[in-house]
């Protein structure tokens, strides 16, 4: 059963991603199983004094969840300006809470649209080469794959550190 999911492809989301010092169109990689709902654009309330990948947090189901940039986190003390958030993806982070063993959920804010597609491990295992990582992604320590096929990159990050707390800025 699992060797026939992995060759007929989950859902996955494509998240564009903005990564200086690399060519190309980038994205970030996440699973069906990692994304519990797309959200509209919705009240962020800023933290003063948080690092600046830390967009702020957002209550979801009586949750405060932070809510990660992602462009922020990858290419930091980047000059431009932020731009509007288009849409708020809800992640499950695969990280639980130390003291009650509750999975840590995260929002991934997103500029661009989110895209939806079919890959499988077998399809990223074929058609896409195993890179390393460009420096700004590399720098950020959360990176658990970087995937290359012509002009597209792939990137699968671990979000776990960030929403433990153990995630120290540069």
């Amino acid at each position: 059963m699992e060797s026939e999911r992995q060759q007929l492809g989950l859902r996955s989301f494509l998240l564009p991603l903005a990564v200086n010092d690399s060519p190309g169109n980038f994205v970030c990689l996440f699973t069906q199983n990692q994304v519990v709902e797309i959200l509209e654009p919705r009240f962020v309330l800023h933290v003063p004094g948080s690092p600046g990948y830390l967009a702020g947090v957002l209550l979801y189901h009586d949750s405060l969840l932070p809510v990660i940039d992602l462009d922020e986190l990858c290419n930091r003390h980047q000059a431009e300006p932020r731009k509007r958030y288009r849409q708020l993806v809800v992640v499950r982070t695969g990280a639980a809470d130390p003291e009650t063993g509750v999975p840590l959920k995260a929002v991934v804010a997103v500029k661009a649209q989110v895209r939806i597609a079919k890959i499988s491990g077998k399809e990223l295992a074929e058609t896409f080469e195993r890179q390393e990582a460009p420096p700004s992604l590399n720098a950020s320590g959360l990176v658990r794959g970087c995937f290359r096929r012509q002009d597209d990159a792939i990137a699968l990050l671990d979000l776990g550190p960030v929403v433990r707390g153990a995630y120290a800025t540069i």
